[in-house]
């Protein structure tokens, strides 16, 4: 049964307070003060995933399952250091808690487990490689099984480490007689379908130009926005589509439509905009 609107927020109210900004134990905190601090990212990824058939306040209670999980499995002695081992778990269990809800829970897409499976390893893969500041190609390392330039710049305990996921995944996509860069195209694709899903055509429904007919307007009121907001909203006005602006800056095009759907909620409400259309 899909939870309310009302108990989301129950949870919102529930989960204000103080946010840590680095676990490296989870242990050493109460767990309550661990979901409060993770709650707004569950909240940004539980966006990403929702759609008619997938209620946006089941994957947020998904997303707190997720972390108690990462909570209940994460031991310090296997972090070998790194101080955002739990951070990298607690977000792989977060988003694999909400995709397999997804999967479960949406008309649309109908993905077998290899697939599912799949997924998530080569999430674990761009965890690891985006992980070490590499300043060369990070996609090559990701896309390719073997890349010597990446693998000769990193520690042998990470490249240890994503030789074991690597390996993973290829023994999956030669059970599937598919090639590790076969696989992860695959996987490339689905993410693409599911992103793209249901928001298909999207024009930008409210113009500011138009309701204005004075770029004196526009900039008043793009200056009145967040940076990505702005940014975003600038390249859709430049005639650029959802997923270019969302490529140029580093999001996928369902983050993309997300704040452009933000900004018009927050436009319609503004003076500004009732000013003009009275």
């Amino acid at each position: 049964m899909s939870r309310s609107r009302d108990e989301l927020a129950y949870l919102k109210e529930k989960l204000k307070g103080p946010i840590i900004r680095q676990i490296i134990d989870p242990k050493d905190f109460d767990v309550e003060d661990i979901l409060k601090s993770y709650f707004r990212e569950i909240l940004f990824l539980a966006g990403r995933y929702s759609r008619p058939t997938v209620d946006y306040e089941d994957l947020v209670v998904e997303g707190i399952m997720g972390l108690l999980d990462a909570i209940e499995r994460f031991d310090i002695d296997k972090a070998k250091g790194n101080p955002r081992a739990f951070h990298n778990l607690a977000v792989v269990r977060i988003k694999s808690y909400m995709f397999e809800y997804f999967l479960e829970n949406s008309t649309q897409y109908s993905i077998p487990n290899y697939l599912a499976r799949a997924m998530n390893l080569l999430e674990q893969v761009r965890k690891i490689v985006r992980s070490q500041q590499y300043t060369g190609d990070a996609e090559r390392a990701i896309n390719n099984y073997s890349d010597p330039e990446f693998e000769e710049a990193i520690p042998k305990e990470v490249k240890d480490k994503l030789a074991k996921v690597k390996k993973k995944l290829r023994k999956l996509a030669n059970n599937c007689d598919r090639t590790y860069e076969e696989m992860v195209a695959t996987v490339y694709k689905v993410e693409y379908d599911i992103d793209s899903h249901g928001s298909d055509n999207e024009e930008f429904e409210v113009s500011p130009e138009e309701v204005a007919g004075e770029r004196e307007y526009l900039d008043k009121f793009l200056n009145n926005l967040n940076p990505s907001a702005r940014e975003v909203i600038t390249k859709l006005l430049e005639g650029k589509t959802l997923e270019q602006a969302g490529k140029e800056m580093g999001l996928t095009r369902e983050r993309a439509r997300q704040i452009k759907q933000d900004t018009i909620n927050y436009f319609q409400d503004t003076k500004m905009y009732r000013e003009a259309t009275d």
